[in-house]
């Protein structure tokens, strides 16, 4: 039987109810990841029997004030919690984890992943009270699991944390691989090295679909091995005559064990700054991921009692968030303080849409007197994602019958594309998913049928979906054109307004530009209001209306803004 490309215009079919695949398929459903980096998830379904992996978060822009994470939209998963087997989890990054929390409060399922990574995401749970909602299982690559008619077999990888998997996926119709985030590093730090071997067994018994990593599609090559970063530490921590400040990834074990071998290998003493580091080194020293001697580190209280020469600081903050670690530094209201002298290592790459954050960062610490080394300067971070000839061993490897590229920019799913149909591979078989696509699989043929409800829902503060689009269309409004607020005082039995309406800006105009303005709006607002009245009927509801629409068209005639404008009636 010919393979099907999925067909484009199925996309644009109505989204239905959510059956159960026949007993002779399986669906493979993104709720997050496809076309997109961050906040990855997928379900697999056969029968009634799901699985999900990862369960992952990504990071707003400046284009969701206020926000504090975006995370999948669990519908469909909600609707079929009596099918979800379990929870799986390919390694301990945010963009695999962060989001267990908000799934566990609407459901329950047991969450399985290699030690370091379930460490990671018991802290998670403990944070939200949430221990008790799964049970929490670690399994070791080769390990078979069976969640119903699925089974999953994890498989060695690397990647920039410790305990990375990929997954192979036991159907009854035939081997799904998803690769999850990997690179090929044949010197890792922990001398675990990816088990090439395996996955040419899976491409021996053949595999139906490779769901493949595709971050750095674009770029040619090997990426270089984790060991290297080693080496560029101990360079730049032997030729400062100050303090080392080395900003990373809390979650990249693999980095922070360099750091502190550097640090011990250079007579430094290591202090820890930022909370996630410290949580994360304390989780990763417990299991057994993390090794230095108990004397190596000191506390921030405890740095002035040693020579410049003799501190190395490891902190939070590589992709300039606002309230890190290293932010708060190069704003100098942090306890550490920058001296002229002091050498800063940025061990990362920024995360597309973060540069600007991350430049401004630099440039503060560059005006207090340190010396800034990132990734355009000197060698200073390697990625964990895999470059173009790893994914093209991983595809030869495996030589599935489908591919499906993901967990990665349109662009960079195209340079995945473009770099397989070369190699020969029919570009018929490689299939672009969109998060909500049910991509469905009999072994042999693969179509898309109608997609399940997804899309992305809002974190701010503790709560999930409290963010409307609505709130979101103020703050903006906020942002751009400040606020006004008028005051109206009416007589409670007549509805007459008892004295000129009383208005006030943040964030709209200096206070000079307002001379006169003001008055001139509470004059129109008094004369509406008298009309309102006059009309026969006046209340708080509409007087409010009408005292908002009047200051509204009337600051936007005059200043070209548009404020919000926030009406208080009170009735006397």
């Amino acid at each position: 039987m010919t393979a099907k490309k999925a067909e484009p215009q199925l996309h644009a079919r109505p989204a239905g109810p959510a059956e159960a695949p026949s007993a002779h398929g399986v669906e493979v459903i993104p709720l997050g990841g496809a076309a997109e980096i961050g906040k990855n998830m997928i379900a697999v379904r056969s029968g009634d029997d799901i699985i999900v992996i990862d369960a992952g978060v990504t990071f707003p822009g400046a284009d969701l004030p206020g926000v504090d994470l975006i995370i999948p939209d669990f519908a469909y998963l909600i609707e079929n919690a009596a099918c979800v087997r379990g929870i799986v989890l390919t390694h301990g990054h945010e963009d695999h984890i962060g989001a267990l929390p908000f799934l566990l409060k609407r459901l329950s399922a047991p969450v399985y992943g290699t030690a370091l990574t379930i460490g990671f995401a018991r802290e998670r749970l403990d944070e939200h009270d949430l221990l008790d909602r799964a049970p929490l299982h670690v399994f070791e690559p080769g390990q078979r699991i069976t969640l119903g008619s699925i089974e999953i077999e994890p498989i060695r990888v690397t990647h920039s944390i410790p305990g990375t998997v990929s997954l192979a996926i036991h159907t009854p119709v035939g081997l799904i691989v998803h690769t999850g985030d990997f690179k090929v590093d044949h010197t890792p730090v922990d001398g675990k090295p990816f088990d090439a071997a395996r996955f040419a067994q899976l491409g021996d018994e053949g595999v139906m679909l490779l769901i493949s990593d595709t971050v750095n599609a674009e770029k040619k090559g090997w990426v270089p091995s984790e060991s290297v970063v080693g080496k560029v530490f101990d360079q730049h921590f032997g030729d400062a005559d100050g303090r080392v400040l080395v900003t990373t990834f809390a979650s990249n074990i693999h980095r922070i064990q360099q750091f502190l071998d550097t640090a011990d290998r250079h007579g430094r003493k290591a202090v820890i700054a930022g909370r996630s580091m410290i949580r994360n080194i304390r989780v990763a020293r417990e299991l057994g991921y993390l090794k230095y001697p108990d004397e190596l580190l000191i506390t921030v209280e405890e740095m002035d009692e040693y020579p410049p020469r003799d501190i190395a600081i490891l902190t939070t903050g590589s992709q300039g968030e606002p309230l890190s670690a290293l932010s708060q530094i190069s704003r100098d209201s942090h306890r550490i303080r920058i001296r002229p002298g002091d050498t800063v290592v940025m061990s990362s790459t920024p995360i597309p849409g973060n540069e600007d954050a991350i430049w401004r960062t630099v440039n503060r610490l560059i005006r207090l007197g340190a010396r800034v080394f990132y990734d355009l300067l000197s060698p200073v971070h390697v990625s964990g994602h895999a470059n173009q000839e790893e994914l093209k061993l991983v595809l030869s490897l495996t030589r599935p019958l489908y591919v499906v590229p993901f967990h990665g920019e349109p662009r960079m799913m195209q340079a995945y594309t473009d770099m397989v149909t070369a190699m020969g591979f029919d570009p018929d078989r490689i299939l672009w998913l969109d998060n909500g696509d049910r991509l469905w699989l009999d072994g042999v043929d693969a179509e898309l049928r109608a997609p399940v409800p997804t899309g992305r829902v809002l974190v701010d503060g503790i709560s999930a979906g409290a963010v409307s689009d609505a709130v979101l269309r103020d703050r903006r409004h906020l942002a751009t054109g400040g606020t006004v607020v008028v005051t109206v005082a009416l007589d409670e039995s007549t509805g007459e307004v008892l004295d000129d309406p009383q208005i006030v800006s943040r964030g709209f105009l200096h206070p000079e530009e307002t001379d006169g303005l003001f008055e001139e709006a509470a004059e129109l607002v008094v004369q509406a209001l008298e009309e309102l009245r006059s009309g026969g009927g006046i209340d708080d509801e509409n007087a409010g209306t009408v005292a908002k629409d009047t200051v509204s068209r009337f600051l936007r005639r005059r200043t070209g803004r548009r404020p919000v404008v926030v009406p208080v009636v009170m009735e006397v």
